[in-house]
């Protein structure tokens, strides 16, 4: 007998995968909790939005549901998880003291230019010239404690990294005094403040919205008369097989759609439900995985020149606080410090320095091995393409493509981006092959083929599909109103 409460039903599914079996049909569930076909439909959907769950295809067309050994919960962080977030909030705290530490460095450095530059206006006896001074002082000083160095998280634009690939970076906010000339290097309209900042820290990276994968979901499924398979999921995210087929789960529970296999055993899923729409304004417009590019990582972000001037700064200090700390004298005038002045003038500079040097040291480490694998995403992305998207609409995917194809093609469609040789195309598709579901093998005359079976399956079933189906997106002419 159902329940009331969709939640209690729920219950009584969960109960039932914890003691019996956490890989069952619709059938077995409703044969065990004797709940109604329509609620134990309901509750699984409920399930797979709560749990990992993978669904599999027996060879008569019948659907299971896997949770896997036991139910794990997808909001369910591992210990790794946490520490992590333990350390990236250690992190971020550090910084914002560093940032202080800078700020009062910088502030220092200020009054002392403001005074000497008060100083200069009034020798001049130029009243407008002092007003005028003033105001950019105030200003520069402003920029001091502008600790983020771009624009909004919203003003974006995009920008070529050394293997000719464009991708998404931050605007970064322009220098306070500014120029009549716009410089050379971009990188040269950065403010010099910010400049700094970002030599110790690094600029943000732009990081794309949690959300995004299922809002563009939710339009493609708008766009493609509510079906999609895996592969397409893989398509639009990128992911592994596994993580696609997980995906799929939670989507199914979450905008309300049916797990369904076609006559060829290609699973997919029917949201013909969420394409009923009114108003698609706001959206999340599709892109798809190879259409952008992985941001760099980038060390400072500042042109050679302008780094070449924080260093010079930063080791003036360096070794002006060595010689207050290991002298205990002040400069020529041989002034004799105590050890509380000595520490202040010369310890506390002298550690901040040397961290001003090795932070980016440490990042320059961690970001060599980013830098790799970020490029190495970017060419995975070109050849996704040519497995998706190089045959025209209306024929049947091509199951099978040889290396030499999958260069040249890729090196077809370039633009900007680096010419790619054999070699590496092969060492990349290592790595890609297994995460597309496809296989390689080496034919009669030596050369190497991709095989791509489900892939081509999945996309010429659903394309089937979608052809057969009647668009029912429409509402049709309002007939009541309460």
């Amino acid at each position: 007998m159902a329940f009331e409460d969709p939640k209690d039903n729920l219950i009584v599914l969960e109960k039932y995968a914890s003691k019996n079996t956490t890989s069952f049909t619709l059938e077995d569930a409703v044969s065990v909790t004797g709940l109604p076909v329509i609620e134990t439909d309901e509750a699984i959907k409920n399930m797979m939005e709560k749990y990992d769950c993978k669904l599999k295809v027996t060879e008569k067309g019948d659907l299971i549901y896997d949770f896997g050994p036991h139910l794990e919960r997808r909001d369910k962080k591992p210990f790794s998880e946490y520490f992590a977030d333990f350390m990236r909030l250690l992190w971020q705290g550090f910084q914002i003291g560093y940032k202080v530490i800078t700020s009062v460095f910088l502030v220092a450095y200020f009054v002392v230019f403001l005074v000497a530059l008060i100083g200069a206006a009034l020798a001049s006896d130029n009243k407008n010239g002092i007003g005028n001074i003033i105001a950019v002082m105030l200003r520069l000083f402003i920029s001091i404690f502008q600790w983020n160095t771009i624009i909004g998280y919203n003003n974006r634009y995009y920008r070529q990294d050394n293997h000719g690939y464009n991708y998404q970076h931050y605007k970064q906010r322009k220098g306070i005094l500014g120029k009549k000339k716009k410089p050379k290097n971009p990188k040269d309209e950065k403010s010099y403040v910010a400049s700094i900042y970002d030599f110790i820290f690094g600029p943000p990276r732009v990081v794309l919205d949690p959300l995004a994968n299922n809002q563009e979901v939710a339009t493609f499924l708008r766009e493609q008369k509510g079906l999609v398979s895996t592969s397409e999921i893989q398509a639009l995210a990128g992911w592994r097989r596994e993580e696609a087929e997980n995906f799929m789960t939670e989507c199914l529970g979450m905008f309300d759609g049916k797990g369904d296999v076609t006559e060829n055993g290609t699973l997919y899923g029917d949201f013909s439900q969420l394409i009923r729409s009114k108003d698609r304004t706001g959206e999340e417009p599709v892109v798809w995985y190879w259409d952008e590019y992985e941001p760099e990582y980038e060390l400072t972000g500042n042109s050679g020149g302008r780094d070449a001037g924080i260093i010079a700064m930063n080791t003036f200090n360096l070794i002006a606080s060595l010689m207050l700390v290991f002298g205990g004298y002040m400069g020529p005038m041989g002034l004799d410090l105590g050890f509380f002045a000595q520490f202040l003038l010369g310890g506390f500079p002298l550690i901040y320095s040397s961290l001003f040097f090795l932070i980016p040291i440490v990042r320059w480490l961690r970001v060599r091995p980013l830098r790799k694998k970020q490029h190495e995403l970017n060419i995975r992305k070109r050849l996704m393409r040519v497995v998706f998207q190089t045959y025209d609409q209306g024929v049947p995917h091509v199951h099978e493509i040889p290396l030499r194809t999958l260069t040249e093609v890729a090196n077809s469609q370039r633009k900007t981006e680096e010419k790619l040789d054999a070699a590496t195309v092969e060492r990349v598709m290592k790595d890609t092959l297994a995460d597309l579901g496809g296989e390689a093998y080496v034919n009669e005359r030596a050369e190497i083929i991709y095989k791509f079976d489900l892939i081509a399956q999945e996309l010429d079933d659903v394309d089937a599909l979608r052809i057969q189906k009647k668009d029912d997106s429409a509402l049709g002419d309002i007939i009541f109103e309460a």
